[in-house]
């Protein structure tokens, strides 16, 4: 579901930045991409703009203006979102030639399109690879809750997002959770359903400082048009939350104060910017990991977590982050 519907169908030919972003390998080979695309002379020269990107990494517009995301691979399809430079994007698809452009099929906050990857006359690129990912491969069959896991890049670039500040690996597993939200028919849009964000020491009392570093985001579940309860959507939010990697909670009505919101409050499994209040939310006496609901009580009694099943993907436990729940076995299933 698109929030993005702009009518310009004008296609962005700027000056851009060089490509720069360090990701370990290559994905694509000059030789692979040359074999695959042999019959299409539509194709750049890959000595003119080797394609950089790969499925299931994250990328970023490094143009300088907006870019286009559009319905088909051609620079006369409709616009079905745009990505504002230095925000952050999926790839799902591709790639594929035409018009003379590599196109990739991406995932911008639950809009689907393609995006052409850079300009080959010149051999500049238009779309980045985020930092702290290597070329991406499947989650083995271990036993763990793995189908529909994605590990999420370790950058720690700095954005505001309806106006809360986060770090682009909080907003990509955002925008993951979003993705498959979406895919199950959700109605909420996560990014402009933001109530707080990370960075935000002492901001709000009630939070006992899981804001005050990265990792932290609050979002809420009204309709934006009516501020009614969306109940049939919570569900779900929590469990594309959780599949992305967070740590995510609902906390109903009245339940940090007299008068609190209800929200989603989620946190960021292995975010290098953790504040420790945070940090014990995951794997703390109260912590999820722990089959808990986060919050630390005065009589030192942690009480269930009732928000959903328990998530635990491979890379998570790579990182050091078991299910330590007492009855745990080997893994979820």
């Amino acid at each position: 579901m698109s929030k993005f519907k702009p009518t310009s169908l004008v296609f962005l030919m700027v000056i851009l930045f060089p490509f720069t972003a360090s990701v370990g390998t290559k994905y694509i080979s000059s030789a692979s991409f040359m074999t695959a695309n042999a019959q299409d002379t539509s194709c750049p020269s890959p000595d003119d703009l080797v394609p950089q990107l790969a499925v299931d990494i994250w990328a970023r517009v490094g143009s300088g203006l907006t870019h286009n995301v559009r319905e088909t691979a051609s620079t006369q399809a409709a616009i079905v979102a745009q990505v504002p430079d230095g925000d952050i994007f999926r790839v799902i698809g591709g790639p594929i030639c035409a018009e003379s452009f590599v196109w990739w099929q991406v995932d911008y906050a639950g809009t689907q399109g393609w995006m052409a990857e850079g300009d080959p006359k010149t051999g500049q690129y238009w779309l980045t690879v985020l930092d702290g990912q290597n070329s991406p491969t499947p989650e083995p069959e271990n036993g763990l809750k793995t189908s529909g896991c994605q590990k999420p890049p370790e950058d720690y670039k700095r954005v505001l997002v309806n106006g809360e500040q986060l770090n682009d690996r909080t907003l990509a597993m955002l925008d993951y959770a979003q993705e498959l939200y979406s895919a199950d028919s959700g109605v909420i849009h996560f990014r402009t359903s933001i109530m707080q964000g990370s960075y935000n020491p002492g901001g709000v009392a009630a939070s006992f400082g899981t804001h005050d570093g990265g990792g932290a985001v609050d979002i809420s579940v009204r309709d934006p048009q009516n501020h009614q309860i969306l109940t049939a959507a919570i569900a779900p939010m929590l469990r594309a939350l959780r599949f992305a990697g967070f740590a995510a909670w609902l906390r109903d009505t009245d339940v940090l104060y007299k008068g609190s919101p209800i929200h989603i409050h989620a946190i960021a499994i292995g975010d290098a910017e953790l504040s420790d209040a945070a940090r014990a939310q995951i794997d703390g006496t109260f912590g999820y990991l722990r089959g808990y609901d986060g919050l630390p009580r005065d009589d030192g009694i942690p009480q269930p977590d009732k928000s959903g099943d328990m998530i635990v993907c491979q890379w998570m436990v790579e990182m050091g982050f078991h299910d330590l729940r007492p009855t745990a076995g080997q893994g979820n299933g």
